[in-house]
């Protein structure tokens, strides 16, 4: 079966144990281009009928097993067609230093018109979960706005809105808790004032997009928690936003990977970098490569100013950054100083306010 995506969170360590538990999942079309998915009444997020296959149990049989008692659906088992695999690798919630690693197996397949009664087990009655029959963007875009899940349930459930981002044709985002999550987890393997950083350029970004005409706030607060999340990967210069740009785009978030490289180059040339060029040269070669094909976008321009206005005590007038980073460093290329006073009057004008009246 073909792989789908990838989503390996890498927060484990290599020398852990593996547990296995392959699962089955169905895509079932419903009228008017709807799917029938199961819809967690508590918790507000929807998934693809399915789940763990039993030992020894064909994946075709854990389908229908599945589907059955999860929404009270009888599969038709000659309408049963694979989609696509997508490999699920994070940290296990419930055995220490174990790495919890599933192949999820998807299918298309068809259902009886008859439903019959659910047979839920004890979480599946804990979450409330109850047949729902809805678009994929419209199941894609509640699963964005779910809040309050726990790092293992957070990870299941963009499994499947990854899925159904792929189903209706949409580029994958991360939701603002998987950001969190995803920025929290990296923290944990490098702690440092990064992380604070972090959030402040989220703040800064979010404020700025909320208040610009056709911009979502949302995705400029996921970039700006994500744009250093290559520091995951420990104390580093230029590494950091070669190992976050490769680290995103593995995950699938072409978006948040493109800021974690653009951010860095205000003038998208990797001569005026501020800091040790500590990758080999081949890598180096691939982000100018990287750099020559973009086109910035606003959101692009808007981290690049917010990495410029937040410390890691929190947001700072723009020229008391810039002279901070130019005594640590011992200097701040002039180009890069025009361009950020140039990216705050272009903020500005599309706020029609004075930045620090936004973002503070």
């Amino acid at each position: 079966m073909k792989t789908l995506l990838v989503m390996d969170i890498k927060n484990y360590s290599e020398t852990d144990k593996h547990f296995s538990r392959p699962s089955a999942r169905a895509i079932i079309a419903g009228k008017d281009g709807k799917l029938a998915l199961v819809y967690s009444e508590k918790m507000k997020y929807y998934k693809f009928p399915g789940g763990g296959m039993e030992e020894e149990e064909e994946r075709e049989a854990a389908l229908v097993r599945e589907v059955k008692e999860e929404t009270g659906l009888i599969v038709i088992p000659e309408t049963i067609k694979e989609y696509g695999c997508v490999l699920r690798m994070q940290r296990s919630d419930k055995q220490e230093h174990t790495i919890f690693e599933q192949k999820n197996y998807y299918y298309t397949c068809r259902t009886k018109e008859t439903v019959q009664e659910q047979n839920l087990d004890e979480y599946e009655k804990e979450a409330e979960f109850v047949l729902r029959f809805v678009s994929a963007e419209e199941a894609a875009a509640a699963n964005k706005a779910c809040r309050g899940l726990n790092d293992f349930d957070l990870v299941m459930i963009e499994r499947d809105t990854k899925v159904l981002e792929l189903l209706c044709g949409k580029d994958s985002e991360p939701s603002v808790p998987m950001a969190e999550f995803l920025l929290r987890e990296a923290a944990r393997f490098n702690p440092g004032a990064w992380e604070r950083h972090s959030h402040y350029v989220a703040e800064s970004a979010g404020k700025i997009a909320a208040a610009c005409p056709g911009m979502d706030s949302d995705r400029a607060y996921v970039y700006g928690l994500l744009h250093d999340i290559g520091r995951k990967f420990g104390v580093s210069d230029l590494a950091h936003v070669y190992d976050g740009y490769h680290y995103l785009m593995e995950l699938g978030y072409a978006g948040a990977a493109r800021v974690a490289l653009s951010h860095s180059f205000h003038c998208k040339s990797t001569e005026g970098y501020i800091g040790k060029f500590d990758i080999p040269r081949q890598a180096q070669e691939e982000l100018k490569v990287l750099l020559e094909r973009m086109e910035y976008d606003d959101y692009d321009l808007l981290i690049q100013l917010s990495d410029s206005v937040a410390a890691a005590e929190g947001i700072v007038p723009l020229e008391e950054r810039m002279n901070d980073v130019k005594r640590r460093y011992g200097s701040y290329p002039q180009e890069k100083w025009d361009r950020n006073v140039e990216l705050r009057g272009y903020f500005e004008g599309k706020m029609g306010r004075d930045l620090y009246e936004v973002v503070l």
